[in-house]
């Protein structure tokens, strides 16, 4: 049964859990019936605090503008503390991934896991400064190499790092098998997919960076949410049926490693070169996340929104951090941003619009703004 606002659902779930062990993927099975209450907030208020209770993880998705920065803290094993990761680092302006990671990890507690997606600057960019000030356990990246500031500030402090004891885990030098799970507290964080390049289709340079991210599932409670960074599953003239690319690889083993979702981040911002149907048919999402700015790209796209909506994910259980954005008033090209919640003229500032996920753990999962949508600029 579902509402709309602070709605209920309540449906019969069997899902396929995979955890690679010695080098073999070992199957089990979740079964669970489970209520979720999923919020949208107008006013301040849906979810209290921004700490996780003791048994429930607890992710944040940063409004940094046109870019991704996602925090996560995991219940600890057995009463333990608990354990932290950050999946890509936000703009390479501003700051207000490094606000967030100060926000929900106490001072001297390391990063367990620090994955950076892939190695655009807005996915990236504030990962140096973050680790200015904290320690991570270990690193997981692509290995794919560029010639920006951004890049070059976050190679040097991986590596130095590692030089310290982290763990880096560069998919060009230590090749990780898809399906390695990661343990991290009380819940798992599994790579899905990853490639320190792309050979396997004509891709145009940005589209290769983007097509090598690195896809992680993070599962607790069982319960699930998929972190895309900007994974591509067709070309930007392609019509909605088009499955290729990244997005097909990671369907077509779908079997053995399992993309079902509860919540997800969109690829690529919700560009309308991810996204694919049969990548949202294979992930059955019952919440997606568009992490989007006003940067002139137009995300998140209706076309891309179009198929989630399609696919039947429910308009009150899709959220962008982009609330009120027009990018569309103000620019005589073609008129491709998703229009829900368009205020015109609206110049969306970053920083308004963090999206909260909680996981509790019987397995009651809720999603929702942090508060109020800001002012345009």
């Amino acid at each position: 049964m579902t509402s709309r606002g602070n709605g209920t659902y309540k449906r019969d779930i069997n899902t396929d859990a995979f955890r690679q062990v010695g080098g073999a993927i070992v199957t089990y099975r979740v079964s669970f019936l489970s209520k979720s209450t999923l919020c949208i907030l107008s006013l301040a208020g849906c979810l209290a605090g921004t700490q996780a209770q003791a048994d429930e993880l607890y992710v944040r998705v940063v409004d940094t503008g046109g870019g991704l920065c996602t925090i996560t803290a995991a219940p600890g094993q057995d009463g333990s503390s608990p354990a932290y990761m950050i999946y890509d680092a936000g703009h390479w302006t501003g700051s207000d991934c490094i606000n967030a990671v100060r926000e929900i990890i106490p001072r001297g507690q390391a990063i367990d896991l620090f994955v950076v997606s892939h190695s655009d600057g807005d996915h990236l960019g504030q990962a140096a400064a973050i680790l200015d000030r904290r320690k991570a356990k270990a690193f997981l990246r692509t290995g794919f190499k560029r010639d920006t500031a951004s890049w070059k500030k976050w190679n040097a402090a991986v590596t130095r790092q590692a030089g310290e004891g982290a763990r880096d885990l560069n998919l060009a030098t230590a090749p990780v098998p898809p399906g390695t799970a990661f343990p991290l507290g009380a819940a798992a964080v599994t790579f899905v997919a990853g490639w320190p390049d792309w050979t396997m289709t004509s891709l145009s340079t940005s589209e290769r960076r983007n097509a090598i991210s690195i896809v992680m599932r993070l599962d607790y409670a069982g319960r699930s949410v998929l972190f895309t960074g900007d994974t591509i599953g067709k070309r930007l003239g392609d019509g909605d049926g088009a499955c290729k690319d990244a997005e097909k690889v990671m369907v077509d083993r779908s079997a053995e490693i399992p993309l079902r979702a509860d919540v997800m981040t969109a690829p690529h911002h919700g560009g309308n070169n991810g996204s694919s149907r049969c990548f949202i048919d294979a992930i059955q999402p019952t919440s997606v996340i568009f992490s989007a700015g006003s940067d002139d790209h137009k995300h998140p796209t209706s076309g891309a929104a179009g198929r989630y909506l399609a696919a039947g994910v429910r308009l009150e259980n899709m959220f962008r951090t982009d609330r009120g954005d027009d990018e569309d008033g103000s620019s005589s090209g073609p008129k491709t941003e998703w229009d829900h919640g368009r205020r015109p003229g609206c110049t969306d500032g970053r920083g308004d619009d963090d999206v909260e996920i909680r996981i509790q753990s019987n397995g009651r999962v809720s999603v929702g703004y942090m508060g109020p949508d800001g002012p345009c600029r």
